[in-house]
């Protein structure tokens, strides 16, 4: 992995270098700018060339799954749920 992180984190961190001071930064601030960019660029990089598969779904151990599949099916209920759930009651009027 550093072999792909150094190559280009030195030609970015002396691309940001020359920049900065063009610029009118100071070199000390310059250097550290350009040290910061370079190393930040050359891991993005690096990162972006190495290759890589789509990640694969866990394989969750069975006393997992069944604690999970225990939960999905029991649905943990609310005490007085069903006083405080809204309930459609009609008044009637007397007919005149």
């Amino acid at each position: 992995m550093i072999d792909k992180i150094v190559p280009t984190a030195l030609r970015l961190w002396l691309t940001f270098l020359l920049l900065l001071l063009l610029l009118g930064y100071s070199i000390l601030s310059s250097i550290l700018f350009g040290a910061i960019a370079g190393l930040a660029g050359g891991i993005v990089s690096a990162w972006w060339r190495t290759l890589g598969g789509e990640p694969t779904a866990p394989v969750l151990p069975e006393p997992i799954r069944r604690f999970g599949r225990q939960i999905r099916e029991n649905q943990p209920r609310l005490p007085l749920i069903r006083s405080l759930a809204r309930q459609e009651r009609r008044i009637t009027r007397p007919k005149r």
